[in-house]
């Protein structure tokens, strides 16, 4: 089996890839893009073949710029279905725009397509792109919404420029984005069940680890919740676990409204909801983040200070700008009291038996 050990790109459906480069470029400052248009000869979409109707799409491939030590670039690939069948048209067409799939490197015995059979986890669509060939498996069901795209260290994927590709440079609209990101800290997934989805995490990730949690309106846990600028009563439940450079909040909702059900779980079903990019070290920092966010037309939409008010965090409004996510930003104030920073209990799935 193979257990992932980096995050090494992220896959986001848009409607309009021109206009989601403009976006990019003035949120992340990313502003460097090689862009491609593909159409398939040879594809297989669930063990057919699609030369009736092949896939085409456009696709542009950046990478955020770190700006400070311990910051890491995160490589974002954006891509507009055109026309014929492709996972990508699929999910413009069923879920809207969104995070459609992630591509991880992973090591360990055996192959990518070894691992995956042993779970009976299919390719969903395998074509070649560039002269390498892509399988996206079907891991809807099992992790919440999203397709995996599993490399190793040898893998010409791990290169993010493309062969029939060509460069564009936008102009940025600040030295450095509204809102840079530092790295990964964790994609928060929403899903029906989180107690059921953690196996699966465990046997395509290698995660063996999950801090679990409630979160609900209450001194030391969401101490002030809002939604859409208005105090609200909700809870949720959540777990967390890491897969090498990243990690995973994987969400059920409890009770009372949220943007994860009324805008993201009603709508659509479930699927990744956010990414946690930005950790303000200081007030003044995380009230310059805010200001340039919301200045710009991206306030925060849900957000409520934790722990006895020792952190907050907030869900920047991208979901238009970005193609169907969230940016969430947090500012940890101090050390909370053990008692609220403890998580209810853990799972570890070395205890099984």
């Amino acid at each position: 089996m193979l257990n992932t050990t980096a995050l090494t790109r992220i896959g986001v459906v848009v409607s309009n890839l021109d206009k989601a480069l403009v976006s990019y470029a003035e949120i992340y400052g990313i502003t460097s893009w090689t862009l491609s248009e593909t159409t398939t000869i040879d594809a297989l979409s669930y063990g057919r073949k699609t030369q009736r109707t092949p896939g085409v799409w456009r696709s542009a491939i950046g990478y955020t710029t770190p700006h400070h030590d311990g910051d890491e670039a995160l490589c974002f690939e954006l891509i507009q279905p055109l026309s014929g069948e492709s996972p990508f048209h699929e999910y413009l067409r069923t879920k809207r725009e969104g995070i459609c799939f992630i591509q991880v490197q992973a090591e360990g015995e055996g192959t990518v397509a070894q691992h995956f059979a042993a779970l009976d986890i299919p390719c969903v669509y395998q074509a070649r792109v560039d002269g390498h060939t892509r399988c996206f498996y079907d891991t809807r069901a099992q992790l919440g919404g999203f397709l995996i795209e599993m490399v190793t260290t040898a893998s010409p994927l791990l290169r993010a420029d493309s062969a029939s590709g060509h460069l564009v440079e936008l102009s940025p609209s600040s030295a450095f984005g509204l809102l840079p990101a530092q790295k990964m800290y964790h994609f928060g997934v929403l899903v029906h069940d989180v107690m059921q989805a953690l196996p699966h995490y465990r046997d395509i990730f290698g995660i063996r680890s999950f801090d679990c949690k409630t979160w609900e309106k209450g001194f030391g846990r969401l101490d002030d919740p809002q939604y859409r600028g208005t105090k609200v009563d909700h809870g949720y439940f959540t777990a967390q676990g890491f897969a090498g450079n990243f990690g995973f909040e994987i969400i059920q909702c409890n009770h009372g409204p949220s943007h994860y059900n009324r805008e993201f779980f009603d709508i659509r079903g479930p699927g990744i909801h956010h990414v946690f990019t930005t950790l303000a070290h200081n007030d003044l920092q995380w009230e310059e983040n805010c200001a340039r966010m919301a200045g710009a037309g991206y306030p925060l939409c849900m957000g409520s200070t934790l722990g006895g008010q020792a952190a907050e965090f907030g869900y920047f409004d991208t979901f238009d700008a970005l193609g169907g996510y969230l940016i969430e930003a947090v500012i940890r104030r101090r050390q909370a009291l053990p008692e609220f920073q403890a998580p209810d209990w853990v799972v570890d799935f070395e205890e099984l038996t």
